[in-house]
């Protein structure tokens, strides 16, 4: 069965088989999906013979580069909601395939104490304890801001709330941290710090946690169309999915 569903994706992508004429595709994507989606960029680059060239930013900055700037890409990887605006403006086509979801997760400097977790009112006296709480401008820091006034620690927290454009830019300011300071964000891109002085703490609540859906569509009047359906074929394929979830891109 295994052999069958590699014949399957080679036979899928053929199209693409390797030659030096074969076209790179060029995607913009949201970073939340980094890790995985790099991963299944990867397996189709050792299927096809040609390597994808990705950019990532925030969901925000993606539109903003493809809406005010004018840049254009192959494929564009954001959230629904963010593809509708796209797609609404022309900017892509009507087709799309899901990658997968991604929760939000808590985070500290390595060597700080872990915060707790285990309920909702845990995690309150731990953020309300912290000497910041940082978190990004995108989708998801969007999300945690008004989960903290949902469950009414807002106000409380404003004053050492730190906000970057980037979940990035919220992980380097906790690498470089020595206080007790909390930061949030998509749990794939803390992982990628895990080495780099930032500790995964775990991820929000179930009460509080929100997994934020991401699509992958072609840009219209893509430059590479035929190599950007094929690698749009092979994004919905159970051995994408496989790898994207292995990232955390479930």
């Amino acid at each position: 069965m295994k052999r069958l569903g590699t014949l399957c994706l080679t036979a899928m992508i053929a199209g693409c088989a390797h030659s030096p004429s074969v076209p790179q595709v060029t995607l913009l994507s949201a970073g939340a999906v980094a890790p995985g989606l790099d991963a299944a960029l990867a397996l189709f680059e050792k299927e096809a013979g040609s390597k994808p060239a990705v950019i990532y930013n925030t969901a925000p900055q993606v539109r903003e580069r493809i809406e005010k700037k004018g840049e254009k890409y192959d494929l564009v990887v954001v959230t629904p909601q963010a593809m509708d605006a796209l797609a609404k403006a022309g900017f892509v086509g009507a087709e799309r395939v899901m990658l997968g979801t991604v929760g939000q997760g808590i985070a500290v400097r390595e060597g700080a104490s872990l915060p707790d977790l285990s309920s909702l009112e845990a995690m309150k006296r731990a953020l309300l304890g912290a000497d910041h709480v940082v978190f990004n401008r995108a989708t998801g820091g969007q999300y945690i801001e008004s989960m903290l006034k949902k469950i009414g620690i807002y106000a409380d927290l404003e004053k050492k709330i730190v906000r970057y454009p980037g979940a990035h830019e919220v992980m380097d300011h906790l690498a470089k941290g020595n206080g007790r300071e909390i930061g949030f964000a998509p749990i794939p891109e803390i992982g990628q710090f895990k080495d780099k002085g930032v500790r995964y703490a775990g991820p929000l609540p179930s009460e509080v946690q929100q997994r934020s859906v991401y699509v992958a569509s072609p840009m219209s009047g893509a430059a590479n169309a035929d190599a950007a359906a094929a690698l749009l074929r092979f994004l919905g394929t159970s051995a994408a999915k496989s790898v994207l979830a292995a990232g955390g891109v479930e």
